[in-house]
């Protein structure tokens, strides 16, 4: 049997929402896994990724025999992802959630979806970016304990995703180092305030006052010193209609919400990087409200 998963790229933090609100977006890690008698096949991918037991699908597929106690012989992954690596669009929880998928339907359907969520939580330490490649649409998550909970809200079709990705990275880890380990009670009073506004207004498609609800103090500002031209990349793409504009997942790539004037804004940041001569991508991207879509094949 072989199962093909396709997995959604995410977008996470969404501005004030750190490790909790993120959404999923039509962008897509494709992958084909099957058993086999013995060993490790990983084709499909590039070179700087690993081809051993080090692989992030593979070691996925591997937590969730193991938890159910399923006895791994060998294993087959061919992947093809067009979402960026190491640029804050969810390419790591694309990987845990279609390796987990694959391999939950390899040894029978044991767990359940909630269940999968905790266990890839258990790899990637928090829910915002697995539960939306798990469940689509704009979800809010939290944990309890060892627990996720999340609620996943499916967004009106016209509210699109500027992508905008720059030809460097920002390592995940790198970035978390560079967040303090307390913060004063009235910064997070602040993102507390924008980020329950911010889901209630994009969940309701009200985007009024969307750009103050993105405003925050937990991460960007300290994240910002590694993405060059941040601010004013910021305040270029509210003169061009952004709604609200915030760093994705731990950046660099950037996002902006729009509900109008899709093409203006995409040509008129093309002109502004070329202008100031920087090397960014700006791409449209659409909400993808389903999520995680599994098929078999004998």
């Amino acid at each position: 049997m072989t199962v093909t998963v396709r997995v959604p790229a995410t977008s996470a933090n969404m501005g004030a929402g750190f490790d909790t609100l993120g959404v999923a977006l039509n962008l897509y890690n494709f992958l084909e896994i099957s058993e086999m008698p013995s060993g490790i096949e990983i084709t499909g991918i590039g070179d700087c990724v690993p081809k051993n037991e080090n692989n992030l699908v593979y070691r996925s597929v591997k937590t969730v025999f193991d938890k159910v106690g399923y006895a791994m012989g060998g294993i087959r992954i061919s992947q093809k992802s067009n979402i960026p690596v190491t640029r804050g669009l969810g390419s790591s929880s694309a990987c845990i959630i279609g390796g987990m998928l694959a391999a939950n339907v390899i040894s029978g359907r044991r767990l359940s979806y909630p269940e999968i969520l905790d266990l890839a939580v258990s790899m990637e330490g928090h829910p915002d970016n697995l539960a939306p490649a798990l469940y689509g649409g704009f979800c809010i998550s939290m944990m309890d304990k060892d627990r996720a909970i999340c609620k996943s809200i499916k967004l009106d079709s016209k509210i699109k995703f500027a992508v905008m990705v720059p030809d460097f990275f920002v390592a995940t880890k790198k970035s978390r180092r560079v967040l303090p380990e307390m913060v004063p009670h009235k910064d997070a009073a602040f993102n507390i305030s924008r980020a329950a506004m911010f889901a209630m207004l994009l969940s309701s498609g009200n985007m009024e006052h969307l750009r103050i609800a993105a405003e925050d103090k937990l991460h960007q500002p300290y994240r910002g010193v590694y993405v060059e031209n941040m601010r004013e990349i910021f305040k270029k793409t509210y003169e061009f209609g952004a709604r609200a504009t915030y760093l994705s997942g731990s950046g660099p790539t950037i996002v902006s919400v729009l509900d109008d004037g899709y093409m203006q804004f995409q040509n008129g940041m093309r002109g502004f990087f070329a202008q100031i001569g920087k090397s960014w991508n700006c791409g449209l991207l659409s909400v993808d409200n389903v999520g995680a879509v599994v098929k078999t094949s004998l």
